[in-house]
């Protein structure tokens, strides 16, 4: 099986996962009236919308589909990114509102919700950490915004797995006035690995969506070529740069002089052009040059 249907099959899992551990959460989380099981549910709705994105776009490139989008589909990651970040955010401030009215009504969680979402927790660690390990084994092949997106997502729900399983346990196993904070407490330890991993994904993402050019070491890498080059040209008239995904993309518009032939001036951008896709990976390199006079 080729690595991108490798890929792509492994997310359809991640999206059947998350779904059903969205219910499956959301069920127990009414039962049990646990603010760390409506933490996890809201986590799940973002893991589940994630991986249908991630889904949808790793489908689409191992189908070639990319006639109609000169510059793949980066920007869709992006998108994806940034959607996933800004509801992070939004569920946020959902849980902190429930987790200020727990602490002013703190309750005792039964013994059949602790139970249950114990085995829900132990259960998914098992398999969300499969995920994740997957995830990072090809994104250290094939790097991209959707899988550092899942890589992110699906570590906060390892370590989410955990703390159900710790904060359930302890409130098996001690019977003190205190526990009764236990549950609100673990869920705004949630809510701040949430707001930190929104956070990333949003700063990741918004350069790329508003076309930033490349970062100052990967500049400067253009500058060495293009000062080896100097004596070629007579005029630099622009140079623009972008990434979109995990795609860079490269535009350098030069100015030869106007009596040297074609076949002198190919060499120079072949060079460029080869150097430039060595030196930067995933680099897409277009050199546009023009004749100049005088």
């Amino acid at each position: 099986m080729s690595g991108a249907k490798t890929v792509e099959n492994l997310t359809l899992v991640a999206v059947i996962t998350c779904a059903i551990e969205f219910f499956v959460s959301g069920a127990i989380a009414y039962v049990s009236q646990s603010l760390l099981m409506t933490a996890d549910m809201f986590n799940s709705a973002i893991e589940f919308g994630s991986a249908f994105v991630a889904y949808l776009v790793f489908r689409m490139l191992r189908k070639n589909r990319r006639g109609l989008f000169d510059y793949g589909l980066g920007k869709a990651e992006n998108i994806a990114s940034l959607l996933i970040g800004l509801f992070m955010l939004a569920s946020t401030v959902l849980l902190v509102v429930l987790a200020l009215y727990r602490f002013s009504h703190p309750a005792h969680i039964g013994a059949l919700g602790v139970w249950l979402a114990l085995g829900l927790a132990g259960t998914f660690f098992f398999i969300n950490a499969y995920i994740l390990w997957s995830n990072v084994l090809h994104s250290r092949r094939t790097p991209s915004p959707a899988l550092r997106a899942q890589i992110r997502l699906f570590g906060i729900k390892v370590l989410m797995d955990l703390m159900v399983v710790a904060t359930f346990l302890t409130t098996l196993l001690v019977h003190a006035q205190w526990v009764d904070y236990l549950d609100t407490i673990a869920s705004l330890v949630v809510v701040a690995t949430l707001i930190h991993s929104a956070w990333d994904l949003i700063r990741i993402a918004l350069p790329d969506l508003l076309d930033q050019s490349l970062a100052e070491p990967l500049q400067m890498i253009i500058n060495q070529v293009l000062v080896k080059h100097f004596d070629s040209y007579m005029s630099l008239d622009r140079v623009r740069s972008r990434t979109a995904g995990n795609a860079v993309f490269i535009d350098i518009y030069l100015g030869f002089p106007a009596e040297i032939r074609m076949a002198e001036v190919q060499p120079v951008i072949d060079d460029m052009r080869a150097t430039l896709e060595r030196e930067i990976p995933n680099a897409e390199v277009a050199v546009i040059s023009r004749a100049v006079t005088g």
